[in-house]
Order: C-alpha cells, then sequence, then structure tokens
C-alpha cells in the first residue's frame, strides 16, 4: 500500500495515524477478496465438478463480508489515485502463485472450501465498514450503491404476469448469484439471492399479476394439482375499497397491482411483499397475459382438507398398521419479553405393516385419508421405518428432504380408546410467546352427550406492561357422541364431524389421564367431575 500512504500523506489529506488504519483495513480486505477468488478460479479447473458448491459457498462469504461495499471503496481509491491499481494488481498475481503452490501441496483444500474461508483471517466485514468510514472521513469519493430506478408502467401499456411465470422469472434471476438448493443450507446466500431478485423487481416497477385470492392479503396462481412458486403478499393497499375486494374475494381468480417491496424466498415457497395494492378482475384490465414456459414456476400445490378427506374409511385400513407411534416434547422457554411459553411439537406417525409410514398431521383419522393424493401432493410426510433398540428410525422418500432421517428415541404407542362411551373432562392449554393462551375442553357423559369448547386470553408482560385482554371465545357446543376405533364421531343438527382420537397405551383403558384428539394431547381435569 505504498502508493496510498505516499499520495494520502503528500496531500495531507490525513494523519499518518488514519493513513496507517486506512492501509492496514485495505490490506486485511484485499488479500481476503483477492485470495477468494483465485482460490475459486484454480479450484475449479481442478476439480470441474463441484464447480457449482464453490460458488454458492463463495457467494455466501462474499455477501457476509459486504463486498458489494468492498468494490465501492476499491473502485473510490483506484479512480483517486490510478497508480494504487498497478500495485493491487502486483499483490494479486503474487498472492495467485501462494495459493497455486499450496494447492499442489494438498488439494484437498478445493473439497473443503467452506473451512478455508471460515478461518479468521477471512472475517472481513469489520475491515469493510471501517474502510467506508475512514474514507468517508478523509473525503475520499466513494461511489453511492445503484439505484434502480423503476420502470413507468400502467395497465394499458403492461400484460398481465401470471405467478407462476414471475416465480420462474424469480429463480433464473436468483440462480445468477447462488443455486436454490445451496441457499437452504447457507444464510447469506440466501440473503444475496432474495436481494439480488428485490433489485430486478424494483427495476421493474409495478407488477401486475394474475393469481388466485388465498388470503385477504395473498395471491398465489393454482393450476390442477399445481401452485405458483411465488405468492404475493400485500403490504398496503391503495385504497379501502380496493382491501374490503380483496377480502371478499379468496377463491377467486384475480389480477393484482402493486409496487415491489421485498422478496422472500423458501422450500416451502417464496413470498413477494408488494405496497399500494389494487385488485381487478381480468375483464376489468381488459390485458392479454403473458405466455411463456413456466413451469420452473410451480410446485406442488399442498393437499385442501376436502381434497385430503377421502371419507368413512376410505382411507389406511386399520389391517395394513402396524402401529400408532405419538412423537411429543413439551419445552418452557422465554420470549423477548421475558414470558415463559410452552413450545409444544407433537407428530402422530401410522406405521405400516410393508414398511412405510405416514405423518398424520390432519383432524380427521388416518383412515379418512386420500392416500393415493397424499402420497403425490405431500411426499413430505411418507417414509419407510425401521426398528432398533427400541428407537424407530424414519427416512423421508419424497420432499425435499428426501433421504433424511428422523430418529425417535422414545416412541410412545397410541391405541383406541376402548369403550365407545366416556364419563370424564378433558382440557388442552397451550400459552405461547407473549402470554397468548388457548383453552379447549371435551366434557363426555356416559350418556352419549359431549359439550366441547374453545377459548383463549392472553395475559403477559409486553415490554415494560403487563396486559390481560380477552380473546374471543367460541360457544360451547352440545353434540352426541360415540368412538369408533380411532374416531371420535360428533353429530349436532344432523351434522356429522368425525375427529381422531386415542389413547397412550400406558394409560388407564376406561379412564385414561391423557387423551389424543385431532393430533394434540388432553389431559383429564379431576376436578371436573366424574369418578
Amino acid at each position: 500500500m505504498a502508493t496510498l500512504v505516499f499520495c494520502l500523506l503528500a496531500c495531507g489529506c490525513a494523519s499518518a495515524d488514519e493513513v496507517e488504519d486506512l492501509s492496514r483495513h485495505i490490506g486485511k480486505a484485499v488479500a481476503a477478496f483477492e485470495a477468494a477468488s483465485h482460490y475459486q478460479e484454480q479450484c475449479d479447473r481442478l476439480d470441474a465438478a463441484s464447480v457449482s458448491q464453490r460458488r454458492d459457498i463463495l457467494a455466501d462469504w462474499r455477501y457476509g463480508n459486504d463486498q458489494a461495499d468492498y468494490d465501492r471503496v476499491m473502485s473510490g481509491l483506484t479512480r483517486q489515485i490510478p497508480e494504487l491499481q498497478e500495485q493491487l494488481e502486483s499483490q494479486s498475481a503474487a498472492l495467485a502463485e501462494t495459493i497455486s503452490r499450496d494447492l499442489q501441496r494438498d488439494t484437498a483444500q478445493c473439497d473443503k472450501l467452506d473451512e478455508v474461508l471460515s478461518d479468521e483471517q477471512f472475517a472481513v466485514r469489520s475491515s469493510v465498514r471501517e474502510l467506508l468510514s475512514l474514507t468517508r472521513k478523509l473525503g475520499i469519493d466513494i461511489p453511492d450503491r445503484p439505484e434502480m430506478v423503476p420502470l413507468v408502467k400502467t395497465l394499458e401499456e403492461t400484460e398481465i404476469l401470471p405467478l407462476a411465470t414471475l416465480s420462474a422469472r424469480l429463480e433464473i434471476q436468483m440462480a445468477q448469484i447462488g443455486s436454490k438448493e445451496g441457499a437452504r443450507e447457507l444464510r447469506n446466500l440466501r440473503a444475496a439471492r432474495e436481494e439480488h431478485a428485490e433489485a430486478r423487481l424494483e427495476a421493474d416497477g409495478v407488477q401486475i399479476l394474475f393469481g388466485r385470492v388465498t388470503e385477504d392479503d395473498e395471491l398465489r396462481e393454482w393450476r390442477d394439482d399445481m401452485q405458483s412458486a411465488f405468492k404475493a403478499r400485500c403490504r398496503s393497499f391503495s385504497e379501502d375499497a380496493h382491501e374490503a375486494r380483496m377480502a371478499a374475494s379468496v377463491g377467486q381468480d384475480m389480477v393484482l397491482v402493486g409496487l415491489p417491496r421485498g422478496v422472500v424466498d423458501s422450500t416451502e415457497g417464496g413470498t413477494v411483499t408488494l405496497n399500494n395494492c389494487s385488485l381487478f378482475t381480468l375483464e376489468e384490465t381488459g390485458r392479454p397475459m403473458v405466455q411463456e414456459e413456466d413451469s420452473a414456476g410451480l410446485m406442488l400445490r399442498p393437499l385442501e382438507f376436502s381434497e385430503a378427506y377421502a371419507g368413512p374409511a376410505a382411507g389406511i385400513a386399520l389391517n395394513d398398521v402396524d402401529r400408532l407411534i405419538y412423537d411429543a416434547s413439551f419445552d418452557t422457554r422465554l420470549d423477548g419479553f421475558g414470558n415463559g411459553y410452552v413450545d409444544r411439537q407433537e407428530d402422530l406417525y401410522v406405521l405400516l405393516r410393508d414398511g412405510t409410514a405416514y405423518l398424520h398431521q390432519w383432524s380427521f383419522p388416518f383412515t379418512d385419508l386420500a392416500v393415493t393424493l397424499s402420497q403425490h401432493r405431500e411426499p413430505d410426510r411418507w417414509f419407510t421405518w425401521a426398528e432398533r433398540d427400541g428407537k424407530i428410525t424414519l427416512t423421508s422418500t419424497g420432499g425435499v428432504n428426501s433421504g433424511a432421517e428422523h430418529i425417535i428415541e422414545t416412541p410412545h404407542r397410541l391405541v383406541p380408546f376402548d369403550a365407545q362411551l366416556l364419563d370424564a373432562e378433558y382440557y388442552y392449554l397451550q400459552v405461547g410467546m407473549g402470554g397468548a393462551r388457548q383453552d379447549r375442553r371435551f366434557a363426555f357423559s356416559e350418556d352419549g352427550a359431549v359439550r366441547y369448547s374453545r377459548g383463549g386470553f392472553v395475559a403477559g408482560n409486553l415490554g415494560t406492561s403487563y396486559i390481560i385482554v380477552s380473546g374471543e371465545d367460541d360457544p360451547d357446543t352440545l353434540a352426541r357422541y360415540r368412538i369408533e376405533d380411532f374416531t371420535l364421531i360428533l353429530e349436532n343438527d344432523g351434522e356429522v364431524e368425525r375427529l381422531f382420537l386415542a389413547r397412550p397405551e400406558s394409560t388407564d383403558r376406561k379412564r385414561p389421564d391423557t387423551l389424543v384428539i385431532e393430533g394434540t394431547a388432553y389431559w383429564l381435569d379431576d376436578e371436573a367431575g366424574g369418578e
């Protein structure tokens, strides 16, 4: 950095201490960014099969160390001191030779580039930030981040973009930074991909999107059993009338117009956030739809309740079931305001005699499941299973986690309730973050009547204040009931509802202390009566 030191001291722009700090941070940052680039280039020549993986690792590292700001600083410095560029190139060439010799001695470094970059010498984010501060203080002109100037578009000038098409385009843009698979594991890579997609959307300006209104602020395109990988969510509306119209249009295909605000990507599908939303019918726009190949922008659409429910005993046959396993944990934690809450995790696995298993998460019994449709549309809920030393190992057979294993250390077996009727009251209590509380009850009588209710309130510390706010209570419902195998059948005014019900094998057969209803544990209320 001799050229830089000489120029800054000669012009009187900085003190000796300031120049020393600037030179030290530049040296560390340049060495790290240049070395990372040389590792990537030379490893790519030595091992072409892992180019994509290294690209993801480097993109993750560069974003985490603010390379965009580093590039701005170096651009400003070399523009103000042109002689510096030649010195940097000479330093980079010498570094390339050193790395080449290092890789000749140990080519295995290419297979563990993430470990190489985790070394302290590559942690230069603080140096980049210091460089921004120092150059600003010394009056060195550093170019600003480029601003995206949105295109001015109106409905009359723009074709309508199906959300599946937008999803495919976004993935193409994000793939320029790194792969979707890599972003599942690398947090900075995911953020870099999202930031790049946001910049492209902002440059495009107003978005005119086609899809189905799935919530009062959400649009997602549906195509048979597929859906767009991205959904659009409105953060604000242009008028109250458009907000009300969207709430009233759930389930309808509509056109949403808004300004891009942000992009979030995930394995479950991404979200494009919009501001200043307006909602129209396709006919009202009078515009054609963009027509292009967009299959890459589609993903399986999760089952709706009406699709998953096949009808009484039309699903998994009891004779095919080896056992039913309940895997649960109830951990007490603290939220950001110091409130205690229960992190309640409950999973219900149906282990079949053919070696397959199903994670059942519907309120109805698994015997009513549309099995073929489930295997196609919710593949992440299907596994193979094996038992060893009292533990159950589940291996995913579909979805993004195919091949992943989950071990149930202490499997609790569930069995049907023996009798058709019981005389006891069971409650469900869940205290969530912020003090949010849910109460549910089932009061069973031996005469075949059941009263069930749901309620809740919030009580806890929010910041420095203690609050108690009543929540909405569902009115008590009185119904007739009976129990058949794993099914609680409720009849009320001619309507029949079928809920999953079981008891842990270790509990009392006639009056168990725990019932699992709709996949969640209810506990016996001894003070509520019964014998």
